[in-house]
Formats: structure tokens, C-alpha cells, sequence
């Protein structure tokens, strides 16, 4: 097998007519080169004509490629050809000055300063740009530029006076000079390739690799009394190891799966012409900020948030911040009916914040919120931008993607009920998203990354001993005025994407083609509401769930509808109890609706200062924070022990308190009857035609009592009145039991409620 004979392959970049541009790094001997793609850094194989097989290339494809035409030289060591340089300088005057605006202060100075015979290294240079930098090119370009920098345009200029090809910025438009030596970039070109062949190496693993050759080269440099190597930066080699980035490299790293989510278009993009017909919603975690919600004096946890984001104007319509985290549950463990259409056990009202069907209804707020108008707006900006208030709206379609909260039966119904159509993302492409995606970025950027609790992340907060609920760092009011902060930037500043100011693109949309809105709240509550099935409502006390009661001036209202329809064998006996389904809404406790017939009646909290903007979970925490402390207070065990403590006492102030007991038991069961001692005859009188019977001989009763001289066996009916009260103090001193002692019944000092359900029950 032939040898490479031709000078300045190694080492040379080729281009195919592919476009597909190969490195020749080194010959391997018996005629075989290894040649890798570029920036790719992946082996070439070639197609053996006769046997059809991929082999490694060798000098006689070489050869062939070359004759035919089939591979060109673009670069070598020393990079590009020079005639790819010289292109790049070819410009007009037009387009230089557009692409270079100080060019024209670059060639003035430097033409004054030939004049001048000025040289570089002359100690006048300073005083000669003072005088050059005139006004009118202060007024244009600002402030002169340092004597440094033009000193080193000096180095430019071939002869007596200064072009414009000359002193042409080539910034950007051709590589950069390699300030490396070249042994230490074939270091480098050496160990950047293990890295996008091992999923294990990291860019440290090549930095360390790198220096550990450059120290081993250095003492054999030492030793033959040659220069140092100056060992790379490592962001000189992170730049130099994302420079080999492509598809190829990113799926030989990471897997053919993860290079088709990055690389790999997802279909159409997004694209709407008009406002609110389409929406995307998403959620995120708001890294590292730990909330305390200091009105009720508990710690909230990470916040979840949830945003819905018009598509052809950018702007947010609402925002839900919720602390259940989004489930990872199967859609198919949903219970109730929205999603097996079978109603849970009656009158229970259950609560699982891992239910997708309770992250759908969560998810489902944000909708809630994005309908309503804004009117919570600073007057000064609303008299700015009164468009602010227009931000709301129904969505023909909403976007997301396929999480248990929103692949659950629960979300697209609730969708369907209000008339929007639920589409879901291609699974996997997380770009079919970006609108959504790039605002969650620009809210880290300008606001969570500046907050307290980002600074540092959980792994080093554990490091420090740093416990993010024990040092909450903002409230949760706090945390809803920043973000509205945030989006009043938003919605008025510039956004790159659209071109547009988005509440500007708003506004012209809004003018054009009107706003679709759903006008009754109450649709949205009873549409979006949790349904407790056969759930039971007294007279008195209205609704009782999760410790707490729905009333309202509507009550009478409900329990006259209900008495009216519901059956008898239904109620319950003895009682003023009717059985109905009632709806709830999870993110605020103020209101319930009772279904009445065909119509759903609100009730309104009997706390409705506690209860307003009050979820579900909060409530619980709220339940468990105060057993928390309660059972720091004294615990269970000390209150039973207290218990036995005023048993002991009650005995040992009243030793006679078991013989006082019997004898009240003996009162009330009454004197034991003596055995009669005569005989009783039964006899049975014939029958008449009227219906009566003759009467039956008999010894009549006694014509007086004989009982007159017996002891009654209760007092009787004292007055109040000073001989009275002297005979009962009498008998106590004789030793009496104190018979005639009536004790005083007095209210109780602290009234004791109605027994809850069973909800309140279980939860707490």
C-alpha cells in the first residue's frame, strides 16, 4: 500500500462537495490516515467500492478524491488560505462605514498623525491625539481613545498615509488570531475529542488533562534549555471544547434521544394572529425563595408558579402561586367525577394535594384569574397605560404540555366546560414551548435571581447550615407585589421576539377584533369547583367542612328549596337536616355552592375576614401549625395526667362520695315492692249485645289511706324562706347526706360548639 507523499495534508481541513468538512489529524501508518468530521470531531469511514463496507480512509482515496475534485483545501495550521482573508476586506465605502461607524475617527487621526511624522513610540503621541480629537469628533464619537489603542494601529499601515481597507475593523468577520502556542492547542485539540466521547468527562477532566501534559512537556524543555509552555485558562478550554458542540458530538455525549430534543425541529411552531386565540400555560418552581405567610404566622414553603401567556402579544393574563407541587401520579388514580364519573363517599370532602385532579383545578385558577379585568393597578400607571385593565379574556385554545395536571380528565373537561379547547404539546419537545419557556427565563433574570434566597443553592445553603424555612426570606405579599412589578416591566418594555411592545400589540389587536370573556362568575365557580356528593346541611349550621361553616343570608333560602323536594325516608330523625351536593373551590374558602333543583345557591363563611383569598392548603397548614402548638403547650399525656389529678381531688374532699352515689342510685330506682299476701282471683264476665258485660262480684278498695303515718321517700317542695333554710343547715348538722341540697345551675363559661362531621375529624 502506497505512503503519503503529499506535503500539508496533515494537519489541513478539506471540504467535500457535501459541504462536510474533514481534518486529516495524522497518518497511521501503511497508508491508512485518520481523518475526523469538523467541528464534530468524529471518525470518518469511507465505502470500500467493492466489498461495500466502511473502512478507514486511506492515500489512494485520498488521491482520488483530490483528482476528482472531490476534496478541497480550505485551512491548515496557520488556519484559513489567505485568499478567505482578502475576501473579507472587499467592501464599499458605503458598507464599511455602516459596518465600522468610527472608522471615519480612526483614519482621521491616523492620517494627522503621519503628517505630523509622529511615530509610534514618540513621547508626543498624547499631546498630538489631544489636538486631533477635535470637538466635532467628541461631539460624534465621544470621548478619544486611549494611546495604547492607536498605538497599535500603527501596526496597520503599510505606507505613507492610512486606508480605510487598512484600518477596517475585521472583528467578527474573520477568526480570531490563536494566541496558543501550537503544541499546547494540539493539546488541547487532543483531550476536547474524550470529552464528547465519554458521558462521564467533564471539562475539569480536560483541563486537568491538559495541565498534567503541559507540566511533563515543561521538564523536557527544561532539560533541553527550551521556553515554557503557559498552560491554557480554563475558559479558554471551555471555549474550546463547546467549539466542537454539534449534533453529532451532543448525540454521541448524551445519547441519540437527547441530541433530537435539542437539535431536532418539533413540527410548526406557535403562531396566532389575533389576541386570545391561543394560550400557553406552564408551571415552575421559584427557585430557592422560601415565603412565610406572615398574616397568619406560618412558613408556606417553595411557591409554585403558574402563568398563562397570550401568543401573539406575549402579554400575561394571570398567574396563580400555589405550594402544592405538581404530582407525578398516574391521570388513572383521579377520583371523583371528573374523571371516573363516580361520586367519592357521601358527604365526605376529600383533599389531596397529590391528586392531578386537585392540580388541575389549581391549574384551572390561573384560567379563572387570566378571565377576570385588572383593576389592582397603581393609579399613576393606570393613568400612563390604561390598557393595563384590558389584560383579560377567554382563550379560544390553551397549550401545555403533558404533565399529570394537565393530562387529567379533570383539566380538559373543566376547560370544555368553558367553552376553550385543551391541546397538548409533542411530548418530549420542550421548544414547541419557547414563548413560555424564554418568559420564565426573563422572570429568573430580572427578579428571582435578584431575590435573597437564589443567591445561593440548597446543596450550599445545607453546606452552611442554612435552613431556607427557618429563614424565610420574603411573605407571600411580598412575593405577588414583585411579580407584578415585574410584569408592569414586561408588558411595557420592548420584546425581541414580537418586535413589539407587547401591551402595545395588545391594544392594536384588542381595537381590531374585540375580546372574548366569560361574564358570569359564578359559571367559572361552579364550572372549576370541588363536588362533595350527599353532603348534609342543617338549619342552624348550614354547611360544616374542614372545621369550618358556610351560612349566609342564602341559608333559609337553601334549607326551603331542599325541605321542599327531598323525601321524607331521607332526613335524618329528630333533626333539621337536608342532603344536597356542594361545590367548593380549593383556592378560595369564602364561598360554597349548594345545588337546589336545577340552581346552585352560594353560601357565604361564617369567618369571612379569615376565609377570603384563603385556600384549601393553607387552611390545613394553618389546622396543623395550631396542633403543633398545642401540643407544645402541654401535650396529651399531661392533660390526662391533669385529669386524674382532679379526680384524686374531688375523692379526697369528699371521702363519702361513693356512698352518696349509691344512695341517689337507690332514690332513683325507687322503694323495692313488698310480696302481696293474699291471693288474686281472675274471673271473666260474659259478654253482652251491646258490648258490655254484667259486673263481676269484688271487695271494694278501702274508704281511707292506711299509709298516712309512713315516711315519704323524697322531700317535698321546700320555700325559700329563712326557717327553711335554718332546718336544712340543721340537718347538716347532724350529719345528714344533705338531701335537700339543690345545686345551682349555672351557664357555662365558654359555650361548647355543635360536634363537627367527620371531615373535620380526620384532618385534624
Amino acid at each position: 500500500m502506497s505512503e503519503l507523499t503529499i506535503n500539508g495534508v496533515i494537519g489541513s481541513t478539506f471540504r467535500t462537495p457535501e459541504n462536510l468538512k474533514l481534518f486529516f489529524e495524522r497518518d497511521l501508518g501503511d497508508g491508512h490516515l485518520h481523518v475526523i468530521t469538523v467541528p464534530g470531531g468524529k471518525t470518518h469511514r469511507v465505502e470500500n467500492s467493492e466489498t461495500g463496507e466502511m473502512e478507514i480512509p486511506d492515500v489512494a482515496w485520498f488521491e482520488r478524491e483530490v483528482a476528482s475534485g472531490g476534496l478541497s483545501k480550505i485551512a491548515d495550521e496557520g488556519g484559513p488560505i489567505p485568499q478567505a482573508r482578502q475576501l473579507a476586506k472587499i467592501y464599499d465605502r458605503e458598507q464599511m462605514l455602516a459596518a465600522d461607524p468610527f472608522l471615519e475617527a480612526r483614519v482621521a487621526i491616523m492620517n494627522g498623525l503621519l503628517v505630523r511624522g509622529i511615530e509610534p513610540h514618540d513621547p508626543r503621541l498624547g499631546d498630538a491625539l489631544d489636538g486631533l480629537w477635535t470637538p466635532e469628533l467628541e461631539e460624534k464619537f465621544g470621548k478619544r481613545p486611549p494611546t495604547s489603542t492607536v498605538r497599535a494601529w500603527y501596526g496597520r499601515v503599510s505606507g505613507n498615509m492610512a486606508t480605510m481597507d487598512e484600518l477596517f475593523s475585521m472583528s467578527g468577520r474573520v477568526p480570531r488570531r490563536n494566541g496558543l502556542d501550537p503544541e499546547v492547542d494540539a493539546i488541547i485539540d487532543e483531550e476536547r475529542r474524550r470529552y464528547w466521547s465519554n458521558l462521564g468527562y467533564k471539562i475539569v477532566d480536560v483541563q486537568s488533562a491538559v495541565s498534567a501534559r503541559i507540566q511533563k512537556e515543561n521538564v523536557q524543555r527544561l532539560a533541553d534549555g527550551r521556553l515554557q509552555l503557559d498552560p491554557p485558562g480554563k475558559e479558554t478550554i471551555r471555549r474550546r471544547v463547546n467549539e466542537m458542540e454539534c449534533r453529532e458530538t451532543y448525540a454521541e455525549k448524551y445519547g441519540e434521544k437527547a441530541a433530537r430534543r435539542k437539535y431536532d425541529g418539533s413540527g410548526n411552531g406557535i403562531h396566532a394572529c389575533r389576541i386570545l386565540q391561543i394560550g400557553l400555560m406552564d408551571d415552575t418552581v421559584v427557585d430557592l425563595v422560601t415565603c412565610l405567610d406572615a398574616d397568619r404566622g406560618l412558613v408556606a414553603g417553595r411557591p409554585y408558579l403558574t402563568v398563562l401567556i397570550d401568543v401573539y402579544s406575549r402579554c400575561v393574563l394571570g398567574y396563580s402561586v400555589s405550594f402544592v407541587p405538581p404530582t407525578a401520579r398516574k391521570a388513572t388514580e383521579v377520583v371523583g367525577s371528573a374523571s371516573t364519573g363516580k361520586p367519592p363517599s357521601a358527604g365526605r370532602a376529600s383533599y389531596d394535594p397529590d391528586d392531578p385532579a386537585m392540580r388541575a383545578r389549581i391549574a384551572v385558577q390561573c384560567v379563572r384569574v387570566g378571565n377576570e379585568p385588572k383593576h389592582a393597578i397603581r393609579p399613576d400607571r393606570l393613568a400612563r397605560y390604561p390598557d393595563l385593565t384590558t389584560l383579560a379574556g377567554k382563550f379560544t385554545k390553551i397549550i401545555t404540555d403533558n404533565g399529570a395536571n394537565y393530562v387529567s380528565p379533570a383539566f380538559s373537561e373543566m376547560l370544555a366546560d368553558l367553552g376553550i379547547i385543551h391541546e397538548l404539546a409533542p411530548v418530549g419537545a420542550p421548544r414547541h414551548k419557547a414563548i413560555v419557556e424564554r418568559f420564565f427565563r426573563s422572570l429568573n433574570t430580572f427578579l428571582i435571581n435578584k431575590l435573597p434566597g437564589t443567591t445561593l443553592d440548597p446543596t450550599r445553603m445545607r453546606e452552611l447550615g442554612i435552613d431556607p424555612e427557618a429563614k424565610a426570606c420574603i411573605t407571600i405579599t411580598e412575593l405577588h407585589e414583585l411579580i407584578g412589578e415585574f410584569l408592569y416591566l414586561y408588558h411595557i418594555s420592548h420584546h425581541s421576539g414580537i418586535d413589539a411592545v407587547p401591551l402595545q400589540r395588545w391594544a392594536s389587536s384588542m381595537r381590531i377584533h374585540g375580546r372574548d370573556m366569560i361574564l358570569d362568575r359564578r359559571a367559572v365557580d361552579i364550572a372549576t369547583g370541588v363536588t362533595v356528593y350527599r353532603k348534609r346541611i342543617t338549619a342552624n349550621g348550614g354547611v360544616r367542612m374542614f372545621g369550618m361553616a358556610w351560612k349566609g343570608i342564602n341559608l333559609p333560602k337553601v334549607t326551603a328549596r331542599l325541605g321542599a323536594s327531598e323525601p321524607h325516608r331521607n332526613r335524618l330523625d329528630g333533626t333539621v337536616a337536608y342532603t344536597a351536593n356542594v361545590k367548593y373551590n380549593p383556592e378560595d374558602l369564602l364561598h360554597v355552592q349548594v345545588l337546589c333543583g336545577e340552581e346552585w345557591i352560594e353560601l357565604e363563611n361564617a369567618q369571612p375576614e379569615y376565609a377570603a383569598g384563603l385556600t384549601l392548603w393553607q387552611h390545613k397548614q394553618i389546622q396543623a401549625w395550631a396542633k403543633r402548638q398545642s401540643l407544645e403547650f402541654n401535650s396529651e399525656e399531661e392533660r390526662l395526667q391533669a385529669r386524674d389529678d382532679l379526680n384524686r381531688a374531688i375523692r379526697q374532699a369528699f371521702p363519702d362520695l361513693e356512698a352518696r352515689e349509691r344512695r341517689a342510685m337507690a332514690r332513683m330506682l325507687g322503694p323495692k315492692a313488698a310480696a302481696p299476701d293474699f291471693d288474686v282471683e281472675f274471673a271473666e264476665a260474659e259478654p253482652r249485645h251491646d258490648g258490655m258485660g254484667p259486673i263481676i262480684e269484688h271487695e271494694p278498695a278501702a274508704p281511707e289511706r292506711l299509709d298516712t303515718e309512713r315516711q315519704p321517700s323524697r322531700p317535698a317542695k321546700g320555700e325559700s324562706t329563712d326557717a327553711t333554710n335554718a332546718s336544712t343547715n340543721a340537718d347538716h348538722a347532724e350529719g345528714t347526706d344533705g338531701e335537700t341540697h339543690q345545686p345551682m345551675m349555672e351557664p357555662p363559661l365558654v359555650e361548647i360548639p355543635q360536634s363537627d362531621d367527620v371531615d373535620f375529624e380526620e384532618y385534624v
